[in-house]
């Protein structure tokens, strides 16, 4: 890592550090009875019953703030992809506000919005390449490639081969219908994939099916209308990044008076 990731990668667990620290003050004046709202103190918590240090605790805020972190940017890609793409949006906002969102479960019957989800991490997937050390030597795509050295590879780059997806560089979520296709050919892995795989794939998934249904239900999702720079895919490190805009703002559906009537 560059010393600037190092040095923002320190500051965070510094912070992590005296966060877990206040909390744990926190906690000792509740006895035991800990807010059901409460992430951080029911994550360290959990990981004190399993006899794991502070340090493993700020591990797993890093990986919750990263979650959020890279969700945002996901989020920020899919609503281009349906301002340019209207009708399909109007057929997931349909469905988002005629599925009560009653419990986990009702996540479930999202099906529409998690194929739109889904092609949308296709198009743009928040890592645009990941790494891994080779061990042994190996043949892949017709090169012989040696063994303990990185290996880099791209799923951006894969995500958009013809050779696995039809129309590659167009925006279909019925091509999920039926699942993920192409799951044996390693073609589609937006969360990596393997025992490395993404720790917060899940969380992110159902964070994402949320903010879209309490978007859907507010607010109509229409194009920005002062003219903005087109949208342009940039990398930083190995994350998806959009660069110009603003491409779009989100229209309240019902005005104060309208929402308190609404909801009685």
């Amino acid at each position: 890592l560059s010393s600037g990731i190092n040095a923002e990668y320190g500051e965070m667990r510094m912070m992590g550090r005296k966060m877990v620290a206040e909390k744990r003050k926190e906690m000792y004046e509740w006895e035991g009875k800990i807010p059901d709202d409460d992430l951080l103190a029911w994550l360290i918590s959990a990981n004190d019953g399993a006899g794991l240090s502070d340090e493993e605790v700020i591990d797993d805020i890093m990986t919750v703030y990263l979650v959020i972190d890279n969700m945002s940017k996901q989020l920020g890609s899919l609503f281009i992809y349906l301002i340019n793409y209207p009708e399909i949006y109007k057929k997931m906002a349909e469905e988002l506000r005629n599925t009560p969102l009653t419990s986990h479960r009702s996540l479930d019957k999202l099906k529409y919005t998690e194929m739109v989800i889904l092609e949308s991490l296709r198009m743009t997937p928040v890592l645009l390449r990941g790494t891994r050390w080779l061990v042994n030597k190996t043949h892949l795509g017709g090169y012989d490639i040696p063994g303990d050295c990185q290996f880099q590879y791209s799923q951006y780059v894969l995500h958009r081969n013809a050779s696995y997806w039809p129309k590659p560089r167009e925006f279909i979520p019925e091509r999920f219908e039926n699942g993920i296709p192409n799951v044996e050919s390693f073609t589609y892995f937006p969360f990596l994939s393997g025992p490395r795989a993404c720790l917060g794939k899940h969380v992110a998934m159902v964070a994402m099916k949320l903010t879209l249904s309490m978007l859907a239900v507010n607010f109509d999702l229409t194009p920005q209308p002062v003219a903005a720079s087109l949208p342009t895919v940039v990398q930083t490190m190995a994350v998806t990044r959009l660069k110009g805009g603003p491409f779009y703002h989100f229209k309240p559906r019902y005005t104060v008076k309208e929402t308190v009537a609404h909801e009685e």
